[in-house]
C-alpha cells in the first residue's frame, strides 16, 4: 500500500493529537523548532505538514453512544 506524505502526515496528527490531547500543536512546534536549529530541512519541511494537518483537522467531537444500551 502506497501512503503519500500528505496521508502519512495527517495519520501522524491524529496520533499526537491522540498522544498530547490539546498540547499537540505545541509539541509539534517546538520538534519543528528543535530540528531548525539543527539545520534539519527537510525534518522541518515534515513536521511542518503535521502541524498544517492538526490545525485544518477539526478535534474529535466527544463520543457519543450511537444507541441506547440495554438499561438506558
Amino acid at each position: 500500500m502506497f501512503v503519500t506524505e500528505e496521508e502519512a502526515a495527517a495519520m501522524y496528527a491524529r496520533a499526537c493529537r491522540s498522544w498530547y490531547g490539546v498540547k499537540a500543536q505545541s509539541v509539534v512546534n517546538s520538534q519543528i523548532k528543535a530540528l531548525m536549529a539543527k539545520g534539519d530541512r527537510k525534518g522541518v519541511a515534515a513536521w511542518r505538514q503535521v502541524a498544517s494537518a492538526i490545525t485544518s483537522e477539526t478535534p474529535p467531537a466527544a463520543a457519543e453512544p450511537d444507541h441506547i444500551g440495554l438499561f438506558g
